[in-house]
């Protein structure tokens, strides 16, 4: 648990989250968060409810082991909750196992008396369209019990049909974008692209993520001529997905354009954004994924799904182009547009970078942040 000195002059914050390790999306963001000017802002309390023993791909599964971590989350936050009796409590979930946890966070919250507000760190159809009808009635029961949404994209905003007194807070995502932005301007004065179109995927890999559709892509490229080639980082989705991929892309119709690698951080990762022309998120549910707004502020044109929260940060045709998932075909008619029009490719880097630096940047977010908590205790 991180604490912060009490100020009796400012708002008094609880959130919950997830700091490192594991990396992923999440932790960053709220690696980020810490790290701003937020905590002089507030009287803020930080603990943690997501398990730092845990591998990513394991999160939010119904194990024995699961849900003996989740109480000691639950109870840690409990314990928090009545030590800094917070006037707002911020509570991040996620999909399955991660949402019961964080319902019961959430009538602990109601309990102490403060304003309570979720963060779910996925897409809305995802946590609810997509889910039984039993689900999304415990789902309905739990929003009803907080005093709004902070909602990572416009998709949340379908919300207010499902559960019409719930306020919607529209607050994407953020981190501090300071480290891309020498690879930015370092891509963008280059005067024009030649050779092989190097396209790269970072996240999580596996079905739900895209990655057959992507390397059926790649094979489908080879055969109409592209010169392209595709990098794909990260840790499986889940348990036994890795070794399919790597099956998948042993084909020998691939020729080796494919290569797959283990999860990147740091510097590593920065090498990945520095060699590659293109970043692709062919993803089948999303929310605002962190990696896609580390590629705009690389200056990294974005091939992505229309799904979830990735129209916001994909403006068609502008910093990149959406395509349907599930549509290997779409995806290779976007990277051949991009391989053959050097203008087009950087005219996309720099409104990538443009959009990345005017709507991404953690201190334009601590600043939205703020008005929420304002407008929470208001009551508006």
């Amino acid at each position: 648990m991180h604490k912060f000195l009490k100020d009796p002059s400012k708002i008094r914050v609880l959130i919950s989250g997830h700091l490192p390790p594991p990396m992923g999306g999440v932790a960053t963001y709220y690696q980020s968060l810490l790290s701003s000017s937020l905590p002089n802002q507030i009287d803020l309390c930080f603990v943690q409810t997501s398990s730092q023993k845990r591998a990513l791909s394991a999160t939010g599964r119904a194990t024995i082991s699961n849900l003996v971590l989740a109480l000691a989350d639950c109870v840690r936050f409990t314990i928090a909750t009545f030590r800094h009796r917070p006037q707002i409590c911020h509570v991040a979930t996620y999909l399955g196992l991660s949402f019961v946890k964080h319902s019961v966070c959430v009538m602990v919250a109601r309990l102490i008396g403060g304003r309570v507000l979720l963060h779910p760190h996925c897409s809305l159809a995802a946590i609810y369209s997509n889910s039984p009808k039993w689900w999304r009635w415990l789902f309905r029961q739990i929003i009803r019990l907080t005093d709004g949404i902070v909602a990572l994209s416009s998709e949340w905003s379908q919300l207010c049909s499902i559960v019409p007194a719930c306020p919607v807070y529209y607050l994407p995502n953020a981190i501090d974008l300071t480290p891309y932005r020498g690879i930015a301007q370092e891509r963008m004065a280059e005067v024009e692209h030649n050779g092989s179109l190097r396209v790269l995927y970072l996240g999580y890999v596996g079905r739900a993520k895209g990655t057959f559709d992507l390397i059926d892509a790649a094979r489908e490229a080879l055969s109409q001529g592209m010169d392209v080639s595709f990098d794909l980082v990260g840790d499986e989705l889940t348990p036994g997905e890795y070794q399919q991929v790597r099956d998948y892309i042993a084909n020998p119709a691939l020729n080796g354009c494919v290569r797959l690698h283990a999860a990147a951080y740091g510097s590593e990762k920065i090498r990945f954004f520095c060699k590659a022309h293109v970043f692709v998120y062919p993803s089948y549910h999303e929310g605002m994924p962190i990696a896609v707004i580390e590629a705009m502020a690389c200056g990294l044109p974005i091939v992505a799904t229309r799904v979830g929260g990735l129209p916001d940060l994909v403006m068609h045709g502008a910093n990149g182009l959406l395509v349907d998932p599930a549509r290997p075909d779409q995806l290779v008619s976007a990277l051949r547009k991009l391989s053959n029009n050097n203008h087009c490719l950087h005219s996309m880097q720099e409104k990538s970078y443009q959009f990345a630096f005017e709507r991404y940047d953690i201190e334009q977010h601590v600043a939205q942040l703020m008005n929420v908590y304002k407008e929470a205790l208001s009551g508006r």
